[in-house]
Order: structure tokens, then sequence, then C-alpha cells
């Protein structure tokens, strides 16, 4: 399991997690003075996000010419949201560092107990090979977003008279998002990791039945305890960990897509002066967005199928010569504890994360984009109103 440890000394160096490993007692625990740690990102979090609100209207006024109320209050909206879960991002990885620790300490039991099964039937032991290349593409992939995006406004903005605030703004803007995404990163490690046991747990059943090197009843009680682990402890635990952050996260992207969307009608069918430059690096971030959002719904989808597979490999049990016999009983006794149950990871319970958010997000962002265009089309028939107002009366101030 060490694509974790990396991922987690990574995210250390940021002060990102309050859990590392212990090389001697072979455990994940709590960093050394995590509440004065958590006080200094916390603060650092709050400070940056009042300044990113703060600074809100005067940014729209300088990256778009349009400055009506209701494309400034969107913007100021869209900031807030974000700001949120990036405050909430410190407090879950304080609050909830407990339960990352033991969801790690419990896929580390698996892995030393899987290790010592394929040692005793001759299998080769885990080893994790996606998990650590995940982990990898996910770190360097964040360093790559930090950099582009870093020069790419930094060269937009230098003739701009408030260059030092524009950039200042924008570095917050990728620090918190560095983090998001590796905080997000983490999680999906832990998932593939989760997978890649109950894989194992597969072959090893599967090997046992059809070369019996080992008894069924010897063997089937140690790996339903590994299966519980990681479709009850690391389920539970994850989902209380990350769920708050999915649930903010979600939300901002929903949001972010029917924006772009309003963005782009206007800008095909209004004639709206906005900016290409910024328009294609809108569009870059919120496809880097929309990695981040789909990347852990596809691999808890994964997850979630690995699980029932699992489940149901325990038919290649059922023979004539395992009637009546303890390794029946303990077989029949887990397929009816799980089966019919369903393991998943839930967003805070508000929904599961799997493949059924991508429907309910299409769905909202259809919801969000016909509420903001009818705002929108509101406030450009009172504009207009208004100016034909205006003209009426200067005419009619002007005639004798």
């Amino acid at each position: 399991m060490r694509c974790i440890r990396v991922h987690l000394a990574y995210m250390g160096r940021l002060g990102l997690t309050m859990v590392k490993y212990d090389s001697e007692k072979h455990t994940f625990n709590s960093v050394q003075n995590a509440r004065f740690k958590f006080s200094c990102l916390f603060a650092v979090a709050l400070i940056s996000s009042g300044y990113l609100i703060w600074r809100s209207p005067m940014d729209y006024s300088v990256y778009k010419f349009d400055s009506k109320i209701f494309d400034i209050t969107i913007f100021i909206i869209n900031t807030i949201i974000t700001n949120t879960i990036y405050i909430i991002l410190p407090l879950q990885c304080y609050c909830k560092h407990h339960q990352l620790a033991n969801s790690l300490n419990a896929l580390l039991i698996n892995d030393s107990i899987l290790r010592r099964l394929a040692l005793l039937v001759g299998k080769e032991p885990p080893c994790y090979t996606e998990a650590t290349y995940f982990s990898f593409i996910m770190r360097w992939d964040g360093i790559f977003f930090f950099s582009f995006f870093f020069c790419s406004y930094f060269m937009k903005n230098w003739v701009i008279d408030e260059f030092v605030h524009l950039q200042l703004s924008v570095c917050i803007y990728l620090a918190m998002d560095l983090a998001l995404g590796w905080t997000l990163g983490l999680c999906c490690v832990v998932m593939l990791v989760g997978i890649e046991q109950l894989s194992h747990i597969i072959d090893l059943l599967l090997k046992a039945s059809d070369e019996r090197a080992i008894a069924p009843e010897l063997i089937s009680p140690i790996l339903w305890d590994v299966y519980d682990r990681v479709t009850i402890h690391v389920r539970k635990d994850l989902s209380q960990y990350c769920g708050p952050i999915v649930v903010l996260f979600t939300s901002l992207f929903v949001l972010e897509c029917a924006i772009s969307l309003v963005d782009l009608g206007g800008l095909l069918y209004d004639g709206s002066d906005l900016d290409m430059s910024l328009i294609a690096v809108g569009a870059l971030w919120l496809l880097f967005d929309f990695k981040k959002f789909i990347v852990p719904l596809l691999l808890s989808e994964c997850l979630k199928q690995k699980v029932e597979e699992t489940a149901l490999c325990t038919r290649h049990f059922d023979d004539y010569r395992l009637q009546n016999t303890r390794a029946a009983k303990q077989i029949q006794k887990f397929l009816l504890k799980n089966l019919h149950q369903k393991k998943k990871f839930s967003a805070c319970g508000f929904f599961d994360i799997d493949n059924t958010v991508i429907y309910m997000v299409f769905s909202s962002i259809v919801t969000y984009l016909v509420i903001l265009i009818q705002f929108k089309q509101l406030e450009t028939d009172l504009t207009q109103a208004g100016d034909g107002y205006n003209v009426t009366s200067n005419v009619s101030t002007v005639q004798p």
C-alpha cells in the first residue's frame, strides 16, 4: 500500500491531511500537533475566502465589461459556494481524520492477511499497480493544472492595472483547487485499493475451489472478514470523510455548467462582449472540474460491482462435497447477509456516489439553466423598458 503512503506524504507537505503512516507501529495515525496544523490551515482558508469574496465584484468588473446586476450576483454566488467548499475542506480533514485513519488501517490489515494467504496457496500477493499509477497521475495532474493556469492568467493579467490583486486571487483559487483535487484523489486511491483487495479475494476463492489447496471452511471466514472491512468499515468511514466535499463540489459543478451554457448562449446568439481567451480558459477549468466530478463516481460504481461479484463468486463452492458441512453453512450465512444489501458510498445521505448521480446532475443543470435564462431575460426586459422610458422623457423635455 505504498501508493497511499506516498499520496499522504505529498498532501502532508501542504498540510492537507492529519494522517500519516507510522513505520514503527505499521499503522496510520494522527500527525503530531494536528490541532495546531488545523488552526493554521483553517485560518488561511478563512482569510483567503474572505479576500476572494471581497474582491469578487471588483474582479468581475475587470474580467467582464457587462456589469448587469444579474451577472454580478451570479458571479458572487459562485464565489461564495466555491469558498464554502474550501472552508469545509480543512474542517473535514481535521474532524474526520480518525475515520480516514480507521479506513486506511482496515485496508492495511486486509493487505497483511491477503499476503499471508497468497503465500499459503502459492499465489502472487496484491501489488496495487492501478492505484499506484492513478495516484501518480493525480498528483502530477494537479501540479500541471496549477502551473498551466498560473501562467495563462499571468500573461492575461500582466497588462491590467490591478495585476497584483488579480494574480493573488488566481493563486488562491489554484491552491484551493489543488487541495480539493488531491483530497478527492486520495479517496479514489483508497477505492482502487479496495477494488484490488476484492479482486484478490475472488482469485483466492477460485483457486481454493478449483485446486483444493486449502479447506474452504478455513479460508472462507478469513476472506469474509476482509470483505467486511472493505464493504462496511472502509465504505462507512470514507463516506463520512469525503461525503460533504462531494455534495458541495457537485453543487458547484452544476452551477458552473449552467453559467457556462448561459455565457455560451450569450456569445453565440446575443453577441455578448466576452473575451474569447477567458472563455477558453474557463472551458479548460470546467473540463478539469468535470474530471474531478466523474472519476470518483466511476470508481465508486466499479467498487460496487466488484462487491457484488465477490459475493456471487461463492457459487463455485456449491457442490455435493460441501453439502451439510460447516463451509456450506458459512457460505449460506454470508450470502444471506450480503447478497441483497447494497454496498454503496454515500454523500452524507443526500445521494449514493455512483452512475445515477450523472443523470441527477444532468437534470439539475437543465433546471439551473432554465432559471438563469429566465432571470437574465427578465433583467434584459426591465433594462430595455427603463431605457425606453428615459428616451421618452428626454424627447418630451426637448420638444417645445
